[in-house]
C-alpha cells in the first residue's frame, strides 16, 4: 500500500539519495549542503512499506512577467524509483502538489522537464524557449567592423555576486520568465564550488565588460576539448554584447565555441557575417502551469488594451473551468468569471504556453490547440499578449 506525505528531518538524507538514484546518479555531494534550501513542508514523498520510492519538492519564488513579477511555485526534484515506474506515483504526486500550490494561494507553478512528454498531461505548457549554439572559430567574423570602447577583465569567484547582480537585473528587467533570486543562488553556489580553481581542469572562468567603472556585461565559461563552453553571457549594452562574444570566440588554443541556454531573440546570429555557420538547436526551457487562471491573467500587463473571453478546460483544477473575461491594458487588467459567449476555447496548458508571449495564439490554433469562436479573436489575443523580449529562463531554482 502506497503512502504519500511530507518527509521528516530524519528522512531528508534518504529522500535526496532516492532522488539521485531515480536519475541514474550516485549522490556525490553532502546532503547537508542541500538542506538549507529545502522546505520540508513543501516536500512530497511516496512510501512503499516504509521505503521512499518517489518524491517532489517546490520553492516559493518570484518570476518576471510582462509588466512586473509574480509569485510561482518552482517545482523540482520530481522523481520515481526505477523499481516503481508505471504505478501511478507521478500522477499521485503531481495532483497533490497542484492542489497544495492552490491552497497556498500561489497562482502558477513552473518546472524544468527532463523529458518533454511528461508534464503536458498535468496542465503545464512550454513557457519559455532556449537555444544551444555551436560555431567553429574561423566562422565567427562580424558583419560590421568591431572596435571595443571598454575592457574585459577576470573576476575572482568571491566577487561574482557583487559584480554580476546589477547588470543582470538591468539586462533582464523587461524579460519575461526570469527568476532573479535564482541567479544569485547559482552564483553563490558556483563561487563555493571546490572546482573553481582558476585554470583547473573543468573549472569555470568569470569575466566582466566595463566602460569606466560600470559593469555592462559578464560571461561565465569553461574550456573542454579545445572548445569554449559559455554557460552564461548577459549584457546591458550592444557594446558589451559584441565585446564579450568576441572574447569568447578568440580564446587562444580553442577551435570552437558552444553556448548554452540562449534566448531565441538573441542578437548574435544577426551580428555574424556568416550566420548559417552558427548551429542553433532550439528546445523547451521552463514549463509553466496556471494553477489559478484568473489570478494569473490579472498579474501581467498587456501590449494593447482589449477584451477577451477564454473558455478554459482543465481536468486537474475544476476551479479553472469555464469562461473567463479578461480586460487587459498596458497598465493592468481584470479577469472574472462570466456568462458571456467565449472568443477562444483552449486547454490550460496552451494558455500557459502563450502566457509569457512565447507562442502566439494563432500558431497554437494552426496546431489544432486553440479554437477561435469569435472572428478576429486570435489576432486580438496575439496583439494583447505580444512582448518586446521573448520569454527566457537562464537559471533554474
Amino acid at each position: 500500500m502506497l503512502e504519500m506525505r511530507n518527509i521528516t528531518p530524519d528522512e531528508f538524507v534518504e529522500w535526496v539519495r532516492v532522488e539521485a538514484r531515480a536519475y541514474g546518479n550516485r549522490l556525490n555531494i553532502d546532503p547537508e549542503y542541500l538542506r538549507p534550501n529545502f522546505d520540508l513542508d513543501r516536500s512530497i514523498a511516496v512510501f512503499d512499506q516504509g521505503a521512499i520510492v518517489g518524491g517532489s519538492h517546490s520553492h516559493k519564488i518570484d518570476m518576471s512577467v510582462p509588466g512586473g513579477t509574480a509569485v510561482v511555485a518552482g517545482v523540482a526534484n520530481v522523481s520515481v524509483q526505477p523499481t516503481h515506474r508505471r504505478q501511478g506515483i507521478m500522477t499521485m504526486m503531481m495532483r497533490h502538489q497542484i492542489n497544495d500550490v492552490h491552497e497556498r494561494g500561489e497562482p502558477m507553478a513552473a518546472l524544468f522537464a527532463s523529458e518533454s512528454i511528461i508534464y503536458g498531461r498535468f496542465g503545464y505548457g512550454v513557457g519559455s524557449l532556449q537555444e544551444r549554439w555551436e560555431i567553429e572559430r574561423h566562422h565567427t567574423g562580424y558583419v560590421r567592423p568591431y572596435e571595443s570602447p571598454g575592457r574585459i577583465s577576470f573576476v575572482e569567484p568571491e566577487d561574482v555576486v557583487t559584480e554580476f547582480w546589477d547588470v543582470f537585473r538591468r539586462s533582464t528587467a523587461d524579460r519575461p520568465g526570469v527568476f532573479q533570486t535564482a541567479a544569485l543562488l547559482r552564483w553563490e553556489r558556483e563561487a563555493r564550488s571546490p572546482e573553481l580553481k582558476q585554470g583547473g581542469r573543468g573549472g569555470l572562468f568569470f569575466i566582466v565588460y566595463k566602460e569606466g567603472d560600470r559593469v555592462d556585461g559578464f560571461a561565465i565559461y569553461r574550456t573542454a576539448n579545445n572548445t569554449v563552453v559559455v554557460s552564461e553571457l548577459v549584457a546591458a549594452t550592444s557594446e558589451a554584447t559584441t565585446a564579450l562574444w568576441r572574447f569568447c570566440f578568440d580564446v587562444d588554443l580553442m577551435h570552437s565555441t558552444e553556448a548554452l541556454r540562449r534566448p531565441v531573440d538573441d542578437p548574435l546570429p544577426w551580428m555574424l557575417a556568416d550566420p548559417r555557420r552558427l548551429q542553433r538547436s532550439p528546445r523547451d526551457g521552463m514549463w509553466l502551469r496556471l494553477v489559478d487562471v484568473a489570478s494569473s491573467l490579472r498579474l501581467r500587463n498587456y501590449n494593447e488594451s482589449g477584451r477577451l473571453v477564454f473558455d478554459v478546460s482543465d481536468e486537474l483544477c475544476p476551479w479553472n473551468e469555464g469562461p473567463w473575461e479578461l480586460e487587459g491594458t498596458p497598465e493592468g487588467s481584470t479577469c472574472r468569471a462570466t456568462s458571456s459567449s467565449p472568443d477562444l476555447a483552449l486547454g490550460v496548458s496552451n494558455l500557459g504556453a502563450a502566457y509569457l508571449g512565447g507562442v502566439s495564439f494563432t500558431t497554437l490554433s494552426k496546431a489544432g490547440l486553440v479554437e477561435e469562436l469569435t472572428p478576429g479573436a486570435l489576432a486580438r489575443a496575439d496583439r494583447m499578449f505580444a512582448v518586446q523580449h521573448q520569454a527566457w529562463t537562464p537559471h533554474g531554482f
